[in-house]
Parts: C-alpha cells; structure tokens; sequence
C-alpha cells in the first residue's frame, strides 16, 4: 500500500522531436531515392539532371511543420517513375486448359496428341489420364514446327499404369516452342481410352 506524502516527478526521459524534425528526417530519405532514380533517367528538357554524390539543397521549414515538401518529394518520385516505366509485379495466372488428345484404344502401336503452341507462357504442365486396361508409356515431344513430323523426345518417357493418371511439368531447359506427346501401348487394351490435357502458365 502507498504511503501518503508528496513523491518527486520520475527522471525525465529523451525528449521527442519536434514535428518539423520529422519532416526534414523524411525529406532527406526521399532524396536519397530521388537521386537513386535520376541515376537512371536520362537527362531531358525541363528536367534538371541529378548528381550523384551531392545533396541537393534543402529548403527552409516554417516553425510549424508543413507537409508540402514531402508532397513535392512524393510528386517527384512519381514522375520519375514514369519516365523509368516501373510496373508493378504481376502474379502468374494459369491459361484454359487445353484438350490434346482424347480417345479411344484398343489396339498395340503408338498414338500422337496435338501439338500446341508454347511460344508464350512461363511454366507448361502436361496431364495424361486413362482408363485403358494396360500400362502405357507417355513420352513427351517437341519441335520448333506445328508437327509431330521432325519432333524430338523431351526427357525419358514415362510409365502411365492402366486406370491412372500422371502429370509432366516441363523445365525451362526443357522448353520448346510447341509442345505434344505419344502414348505407346505394347499390350492392346480390351477397354478404356486416353485423355491429355495441357495447361500453360502466364
């Protein structure tokens, strides 16, 4: 329990800054990254080149903090940033998804999708579903044509077991700029048919 009586004031603590402290300290920052920007902006009519290494000077503030300076910064920044054409970070979206191949087999031999077109796009992932009574082996192609004619194999081929589905995501040393694959059956099936699919990443 407190004893009654008169107890002195604590310690003074660091005393805060003043507001227009503030808004010089952040002036300051935004010159640094204006003259950061102006090192790569090259030097047009009208706009006063910046040179690196020297400060640019600072006017002075009014005893009450004004933000207008800080604004003009900003406004600076802005057009600076224009003139560099910065755009902002996009995230990559998937495509529709692309029907190559779809039917169905009963027999031994090979059997060729489409080729589709991946002149554009970032990642491509194949899908091979099938409901065939028999393994198959899923064997991904590529080619600088719209053909299966002249295409190369892309890797290894891959097992595909009978009522299963396996998907082949592509490596950017793996790209080419069309795409398509081969199933090959060593057992005819009795039933069941073979689906493939593509979807590119933008």
């Amino acid at each position: 329990m407190a004893r009654p009586g008169v107890y002195p004031p604590p310690d003074p603590t660091t005393p805060r800054k003043a507001p227009w402290d503030h808004v010089e300290e952040l002036c300051n920052k935004l010159d640094i990254l204006i003259a950061a920007l102006g090192i790569t902006v090259p030097v047009e009519p009208g706009f006063p080149p910046v040179v690196p290494g020297v400060p640019p000077v600072l006017p002075d503030f009014p005893e009450f903090p004004s933000y207008g300076p800080i604004v003009e910064k900003l406004e600076e920044i802005k057009n600076l940033l224009t003139i560099l054409d910065i755009k902002g970070v996009i995230s990559w979206q998937a495509g529709p998804i692309l029907p190559l191949y779809y039917e169905k087999i009963n027999t031994t031999g090979t059997f060729s999708s489409e080729m589709m077109n991946w002149k554009e796009g970032k990642r491509l992932m194949i899908k091979v579903t099938s409901t065939l009574d028999q393994d198959a082996t899923i064997q991904v192609l590529g080619n600088i044509e719209n053909s299966v004619i002249g295409s190369v194999n892309i890797n290894a081929g891959l097992n595909c077991a009978a009522n299963s589905a396996i998907t082949v995501g592509m490596a950017w040393d793996d790209w080419h700029p069309y795409i398509g694959c081969q199933a090959t059956l060593a057992t005819a099936p009795t039933k069941g048919m073979i689906k493939v699919q593509a979807l590119v990443q933008r």
